[in-house]
């Protein structure tokens, strides 16, 4: 299976960067559950992962990628998968790993099988984004680490991106203690899929190192409206893998405006082609034009093809 995910990197009043990657996940087969499509699909995403695999021992790609631990069934009926997706190549024996735990039957529309959203899994545009952070963290953050750096991941879901980016600021050096610690706030709406960030980031607490990494909800719409405060703005980064469809790509325009501080960054990844990506780079190149205000951004775009889900 191929996927095109691409990945936004905006500056505020400055430039910007498009890249992607794509992965597949599966399970082991093991499950007291009857057998239903989504095992199928499990077992064509091994065969996913087994190219992946051969492509990263070969030295042909060093993508991360999800190693199952472990498929259960939670008290509820609903499937639950603990990957490991380790953050650098095979050569280095030393790269942090995080342990995710993913709900894959989150999108279900029976919400008695899951949460009913798309939060409970890792989608390839969040590898995507994972990839651009690794490759060029220091290009885009590398200076600005020496002070402590304000992040928030909107639409975080499993929290992929946000916990990449917490082990790349808290392992890439330490602010002094009068200025703090680097803060990444991880964000979503259901409540389902916030009790799995909170199990995600308490599960990786070891890898952060100066980074403190926490998890608010954040509904878009009573943001933007008044109706509520943000769990923190004025960001130094403003991250989404995914975010982008249909009206949200406006939204995702009026949430950069509204929450990164001048001169900071937006990193956005998107399936190339998606509907709402145009007006969403309208919204940042003239924001007066989609009826809101605020400064534009630049945009730098960059695309990728591989292999994945």
């Amino acid at each position: 299976l191929k996927r095109a995910p691409t990945t936004a990197v905006l500056r505020s009043a400055g430039r910007t960067v498009r890249a992607s990657a794509s992965m597949a996940t599966s399970g082991d087969g093991r499950s007291a559950r009857p057998r239903t499509a989504e095992d199928a699909e499990f077992e064509e995403a091994d065969v996913i992962l087994a190219e992946l695999r051969r492509r990263a021992a070969t030295g042909e790609s060093d993508l991360p990628w999800g190693d199952t631990k472990e498929r259960r069934e939670a008290p509820d009926g609903a499937l639950l998968v603990e990957r490991t997706y380790a953050l650098g190549g095979s050569e280095d024996p030393g790269r942090p790993v995080l342990t995710l735990l993913e709900m894959p039957y989150s999108a279900h529309p029976d919400v008695s099988v899951g949460v009913n959203g798309t939060g409970g899994v890792v989608w390839p545009g969040a590898l995507g984004l994972v990839n651009l952070l690794r490759q060029r963290f220091d290009e885009l953050l590398g200076a600005a680490a020496s002070a402590p750096v304000l992040a928030l991941e909107i639409g975080a879901g499993c929290g992929l991106p946000g916990l990449c980016l917490a082990v790349l600021l808290g392992t890439s050096g330490t602010p002094s203690a009068a200025e703090g610690l680097h803060r990444v706030v991880l964000t979503d709406e259901a409540e389902a899929v916030l009790a799995n960030l909170r199990r995600n980031v308490e599960a990786n607490v070891a890898q952060l190192g100066s980074c403190l990494a926490e998890v608010a909800r954040l509904e878009w719409g009573e943001l933007l409206e008044g109706e509520a405060a943000p769990p923190a703005e004025a960001v130094d980064v403003l991250l989404g893998s995914d975010v982008i469809w249909g009206h949200r790509g406006a939204l995702v325009g009026r949430l950069a405006r509204r929450l990164v501080r001048p001169g900071g960054l937006l990193l956005i990844s998107a399936q190339e082609g998606c509907e709402g990506l145009d007006v969403f780079q309208a919204a940042l190149r003239c924001p007066e034009q989609e009826g809101g205000e605020g400064r534009a951004f630049g945009i730098e775009v960059t695309q990728a093809h591989e292999a994945g889900e």
